[in-house]
């Protein structure tokens, strides 16, 4: 029984976390690097200084996004691990 409840409320949740975090990591690195590249060749053209304030505000928003998205990918896999140290751990206690 506390082997299931581990499963389903900390190492289920866990991969779930790590999986739609991972995913959406990877759709705002690809708008990262679109963004980036909008930056450089605004910068590189010589526009005035508010065209390429815009252009890097941009792309600072999907680097902030990015980061969210690597920092709950890491929360899951810390509550998944925290799920598989738990299994591994509910023999010692029953023998305790």
């Amino acid at each position: 029984m506390r082997q299931l409840l581990l499963i389903v409320f900390v190492v289920v949740p866990g991969l779930l976390v790590v999986g739609v975090s991972g995913y959406f990591a990877l759709l705002d690195w690809r708008q990262l690097q679109l963004a980036y590249e909008h930056y450089r060749a605004v910068a590189a053209s010589g526009a005035d200084l508010r065209a390429v304030t815009v252009a890097f505000g941009a792309q600072d928003i999907h680097r902030t996004n990015l980061f969210a998205d690597g920092v709950w990918a890491l929360q899951g896999a810390l509550i998944f691990a925290v799920g598989l140290v738990g299994l591994c751990l509910l023999p010692r206690l029953r023998g305790a």
